[in-house]
């Protein structure tokens, strides 16, 4: 038997699904702090291409601390992407800084060392590097929000199928005919079977088989199955007593109980239902063949063995 999910279980499960939301902004954060990070390198790769030359002229100690920083940011930042698949310089990443680094520190010695084209070239090459990998970056965003979304709607769906499947299974009416299903119809059976003997009150029941209708036949199209079933369900209701409990066994089978009811007044009760089926224009035009049977409870035998010899006949 295949073990039901609780709502406790269900809900956990609605929980996983909104707990996705920080993930996705803790993923949107870092993105965005990545990318702060390497807008700032270059910036600073560029304006050390002009500072250093600017330095140069002037000497300015505040300056060359400050391009002494850019190298250090820099340095970490070149560690950090120097095996990146996104670099299109000639060498490496680090080799390209180094050179730029070694220019600038013998451009403090020598001031008529010329560290431009070297340190624009780094420039342009960083440029390039976090271009190409915030744009990377962006794809991933939008690959993951689009997977994301489509995964909790599936999810969803799923569950709202699942809810869906459950509130019908555990409902007490056929959903096509509102006739009563067979897990209440067996409940009810039990408590009445019992009465029936504690009181001594005969009960039978009146068992209906449309033909054709089984589970995979194709002699009539869903069309005429689901019309049928609706006009058979609302002539039930129409005929029955109160007290008696009209259901639906299964695909082809319909079953009426009738307490206080022995088989010769069923009897009568199958005719009047006979008659009345075949003045129902929606069940005869398609010449649906009905077979009525009825059986009366033997207080000796368990409600099993009543169910089994209903079916039988």
């Amino acid at each position: 038997m295949q073990k039901e999910w609780t709502s406790y279980r269900i809900t956990l499960l609605l929980y996983f699904i909104i707990l996705l939301l920080p993930f996705g902004f803790y993923f949107i954060y870092t993105s965005f702090q990545t990318m702060k990070q390497d807008t700032n390198i270059v910036r600073q790769s560029s304006w050390i291409t002009g500072a250093i030359k600017h330095s140069n002229s002037t000497g300015d100690r505040r300056e060359i601390s400050a391009i002494n920083r850019s190298f250090d940011q820099i340095s970490l930042w070149v560690q950090h992407n120097n095996a990146s698949d996104l670099y299109i310089g000639r060498n490496t990443l680090a080799e390209d800084f180094k050179e730029v680094k070694s220019c600038w520190l013998a451009s403090k010695k020598e001031k008529n060392i010329d560290c431009y084209d070297v340190s624009n070239s780094l420039a342009i090459v960083i440029e390039k590097m976090v271009y190409l990998k915030q744009k990377k970056i962006i794809n991933i965003f939008y690959m993951s929000l689009a997977l994301t979304m489509i995964f909790i709607v599936l999810l969803i769906y799923m569950i709202r199928t699942y809810i869906h499947i459950q509130m019908k299974k555990h409902a007490i009416h056929d959903h096509e005919t509102t006739l009563f299903n067979k897990k209440y119809f067996l409940s009810e059976l039990k408590s009445t079977a019992a009465r029936s003997i504690r009181h001594e009150y005969p009960l039978s029941i009146l068992h209906i088989r449309m033909e054709g209708f089984e589970k995979g036949s194709t002699q009539y199209d869903k069309k005429t199955k689901l019309q049928t079933l609706k006009a058979f369900g609302t002539l039930m209701h129409s005929l029955i007593r109160e007290g008696d409990l009209p259901a639906r066994y299964d695909e082809n089978h319909f079953l009426m109980l009738l307490p206080f009811t022995n088989k010769e007044n069923a009897l009568l009760f199958e005719k009047r239902i006979i008659q009345s089926t075949m003045e129902e224009e929606c069940i005869m035009s398609e010449k649906i063949k009905l077979h009525f049977t009825v059986t009366e409870f033997d207080k000796k035998e368990s409600r099993e063995e009543f169910m089994q010899r209903t079916l039988a006949n």
